[in-house]
């Protein structure tokens, strides 16, 4: 996760930093969400309720419990730096997910959506496993791949040409892993295992659909 440093940091060190804030992995599936309303052709029959429950379950509400944690001294860092605190934060993202998923696929329109919701929780199950066996993975990783996986199967099994939008989601991933190997806040086989799992997560659970 993201560590803020005491010393000033030169340029390339704080965009990296930067780039790690905006593309943070909670706010990943948010952004997802405004890609898939705008290049979806189906009809919503309430975006406002659908963006605020979606935008209030994936970021504030971890954002609010990470900071409660912090606050009462059950997490030693705000950022998660320890194995154990990103074991028990894993586990709380992927039950919220889970549930949404529960909540979105009984609705037609946005069944499709739900699957990414799945494909994330099952992503997060699997880098448990891995923090179990004391191996950190990169977070920042698996909801890059996960998102980038997403927006290929959407096109690939709509026929839509999104081409522009996944050049740039390319582009954005190779940014985001570039920071977190700037900061050294993961080795490259981190970052590279974070990302295989965030698709892996995604593929499976497109499969058992």
């Amino acid at each position: 996760m993201i560590q803020i440093r005491k010393k000033k940091c030169d340029f390339y060190t704080c965009a990296a930093w930067l780039i790690s804030v905006i593309f943070h992995p909670v706010f990943i599936p948010f952004y997802v969400l405004l890609v898939f309303l705008s290049i979806s052709h189906y009809f919503f029959y309430d975006i406002n309720k659908i963006t605020r429950l979606i935008f209030l379950s994936t970021v504030v509400v971890p954002l609010l419990i990470q900071f409660l944690l912090y606050r009462l001294k059950i997490l030693h860092s705000f950022f998660l730096v320890r194995l154990k605190a990103r074991i028990g934060f894993t586990l709380l993202m992927a039950v919220i997910y889970y549930l949404l998923y529960r909540i979105l696929d009984p609705i037609a329109v946005l069944e499709y959506f739900a699957l990414f919701f799945r494909g994330i929780a099952l992503s997060l199950l699997l880098a448990v496993l891995f923090n179990l066996s004391k191996k950190r993975i990169s977070l920042h990783g698996l909801a890059m791949g996960g998102a980038l996986y997403f927006l290929l199967h959407w096109s690939y099994t709509h026929r839509t040409n999104i081409l522009d939008i996944i050049s740039i989601s390319i582009g954005i991933t190779s940014l985001v892993l570039a920071a977190r190997l700037k900061l050294k806040a993961h080795t490259l086989d981190e970052i590279a295992i974070g990302l295989f799992i965030g698709i892996a997560g995604q593929a499976l659970s497109f499969w058992l659909s």
